[in-house]
C-alpha cells in the first residue's frame, strides 16, 4: 500500500514535471514569434517610410526640373525677343540717310550764307532743316510712323510712332510684332507735328540696354556734357532739342501734363522742371520755348526717369 502510493505519487510528480518542462519549452517559442512579428512590422514600416521619402524626393526633384526647364524657356524667349526686336530696328535704320546736324554746324552754315547774301546785297534766306529720313518708306511699313529720334553716340536711334492710346505700342514693335521691347511712341494726346508746347515721348527701359534704357545715364552730368542734344525728324524736316533737366518722377508728376499756352502757368511748369533736375545743366528755358520729355520706367514701378529738352531748331 505504501509502495503503491509512493509509485502513484512518483508518477504524478513525473507528469507534473513533464508538463512544466513542456510549458517551459513552449513559452520561449511564443515570445520569439511575437518578437519576430514585431520586427517584421518594423521592417515593413521602415520600407514604407523609405518609399514615401523617395516618392516625395522624386516629386520635388521633378518639380525642380520642370521649374528649371520653364525658367530656361523663359530666358530663351526673352533673349530671343530681344534679338528679334534689335534686328528689326537695326534693319529700319537703313531709312536714315544722313547724320544729324549739330546746332553749332547749323549756326556756322547760316552765318556763312548770310555773309554771302550781304555781299550780293540781297536779303538772307533761312537755312531749312535737312530731312534725314525716308519717312514715306517708314509709313509704308507702318502708317502710324511719325518720324525718328536719335541721340548721337548712344543706342537711342529709333523710329517713332503715334497710336490711338498709350498701351498698344508698349508691347508691339514698329512692325506691330508682339514684343516686350515695344516701340518709341508719342503721347497719344499730343499732336504728331510737335506743335504742342510740351510733347511727351515714351520708351521702355530694357535690360539689354535697348530702347530708352540709356536715359538713366543722364543721372551723371558728365554724360549730359557728352550727349547734350536730342534730334527729332518729322515730316517737316529735322529738329534739334537741347537737354535742360534730368530727374526721377512719379507717374502722377506734373511733367506728364500737356496742353499749355504761352502764359504764367507754362512758365511755372518750366520752372518746376528746372528745379527738379538732379544737377544744374547750365541751360536756360523760357516761356517761348517748346519742350519735349523723354520718359522711361525704373526698377521702382511707381517711378520714371525723365529727360527734358528745349527746341533749338
Amino acid at each position: 500500500m505504501n509502495e503503491r502510493n509512493k509509485a502513484g505519487k512518483n508518477t504524478t510528480a513525473g507528469n507534473a514535471a513533464q508538463k512544466n518542462n513542456k510549458q517551459k519549452t513552449t513559452a520561449p517559442s511564443h515570445r520569439g514569434d511575437r518578437i519576430s512579428s514585431r520586427n517584421r512590422r518594423r521592417a515593413q514600416e521602415a520600407r514604407r517610410r523609405r518609399r514615401t521619402k523617395l516618392l516625395i524626393q522624386g516629386v520635388f526633384l521633378g518639380f525642380c526640373v520642370c521649374l528649371l526647364c520653364f525658367s530656361i524657356y523663359q530666358l530663351i524667349s526673352i533673349f530671343g525677343g530681344y534679338r528679334s526686336s534689335d534686328k528689326e530696328y537695326e534693319e529700319l535704320r537703313q531709312y536714315v540717310r544722313e547724320e544729324p546736324v549739330a546746332p553749332e554746324e547749323m549756326a556756322t552754315a547760316s552765318d556763312s550764307d548770310e555773309s554771302d547774301e550781304e555781299e550780293a546785297d540781297a536779303p538772307a534766306s533761312p537755312i531749312l532743316p535737312m530731312s534725314r529720313i525716308d519717312l514715306a518708306a517708314l509709313q509704308e511699313i507702318n502708317p502710324d510712323a511719325i518720324g525718328w529720334i536719335e541721340i548721337p553716340d548712344t543706342i537711342i536711334n529709333y523710329p517713332m510712332v503715334h497710336g490711338e492710346d498709350n498701351l498698344y505700342y508698349l508691347k508691339h514693335t514698329f512692325r506691330k510684332e508682339d514684343s516686350k521691347s515695344g516701340s518709341i511712341f508719342l503721347e497719344s494726346k499730343n499732336h504728331v507735328d510737335f506743335d504742342d508746347l510740351h510733347t511727351i515721348i515714351y520708351g521702355h527701359n530694357m535690360k539689354n540696354g535697348s530702347m530708352f534704357a540709356g536715359l538713366k545715364e543722364y543721372s551723371s552730368k558728365s554724360y549730359l556734357t557728352a550727349h547734350p542734344y536730342v534730334y527729332i525728324d518729322l515730316s517737316d524736316g529735322s529738329h534739334c532739342y537741347q537737354i535742360f533737366s534730368c530727374h526721377e518722377a512719379s507717374t502722377s508728376d506734373n511733367c506728364y501734363t500737356i496742353g499749355y499756352q504761352h502764359d504764367e502757368v507754362y512758365a511755372a511748369f518750366l520752372e518746376s522742371l528746372e528745379s527738379a533736375s538732379l544737377y544744374d545743366t547750365g541751360v536756360d528755358v523760357g516761356i517761348e520755348d517748346s519742350v519735349i520729355t523723354l520718359s522711361t520706367c525704373t526698377k521702382n514701378g511707381t517711378r520714371r526717369f525723365v529727360v527734358h529738352a528745349k527746341k533749338i531748331y
